[in-house]
């Protein structure tokens, strides 16, 4: 929300073009309950921020990319759009994704489930599209297939996951601090956790 547009442009690259105004309208790529909205961003305008958008448009669809909900802010807002061909939907999202992952350090956890389902992506993103249960479920069986040595040395496909539940964790702390309780109990005695689910 506060990257400057140099920022943008050097992250973006080459073919997107920008401009000062609202973005189009479209389908969003963060979950509304995750946007901010314009009336809390207007109390920060004299701070200078600048809220950004990004939009990937296609012919009869755009997915857009902001941490604020549309609406009027008074604050300067900069669109930043891109025209792709439908037949390259999962490289546009993907590129929105990775925008967002990088430069705001979005958890995985806040991105639209559907857009990433209609972009074909659920196989690099499975902790948006499935629920959680399955994603711990395949981790679970994973680590059972992983030797003794691959353990020892710290290989294998859970730090993504470990990354994601940390993020999940700081937001649940950060939206209510009694939160901070229970993950201080959780790692001071991690095995009163395990009775809880055995």
């Amino acid at each position: 929300m506060e990257v400057s547009i140099s920022r943008v442009k050097a992250l973006l690259g080459a073919g997107w073009e920008m401009y000062w105004g609202q973005p189009p309208r479209g389908v969003y790529l963060l979950k509304e309950e995750y946007m901010a909205d314009p009336a809390d961003v207007d109390e920060k305008c004299g701070e200078g921020p600048v809220v950004v958008y990004v939009a990937a448009v296609f012919d009869t669809l755009n997915v857009v990319y902001g941490r604020v909900k549309p609406g009027v802010a008074r604050c300067p807002v900069a669109t930043f759009t891109r025209r792709f061909p439908m037949s390259r939907v999962r490289h546009a999202v993907k590129t929105l994704v990775e925008f967002a992952v990088s430069v705001d350090k979005l958890p995985l956890f806040q991105l639209n489930p559907e857009v990433i389902r209609f972009a074909g992506l659920c196989g690099e993103y499975p902790l948006v599209c499935e629920e959680l249960h399955v994603v711990i479920q395949r981790l679970v069986e994973r680590a059972g297939r992983r030797s003794e040595a691959a353990r020892g040395e710290g290989r294998g496909g859970g730090g993504w996951l470990i990354n994601e539940l940390v993020k999940v964790l700081t937001d649940l702390m950060e939206r209510d601090p009694s939160y901070v309780e229970v993950v201080r109990r959780v790692v001071e005695n991690p095995e009163k956790l395990r009775e809880c689910y055995v």
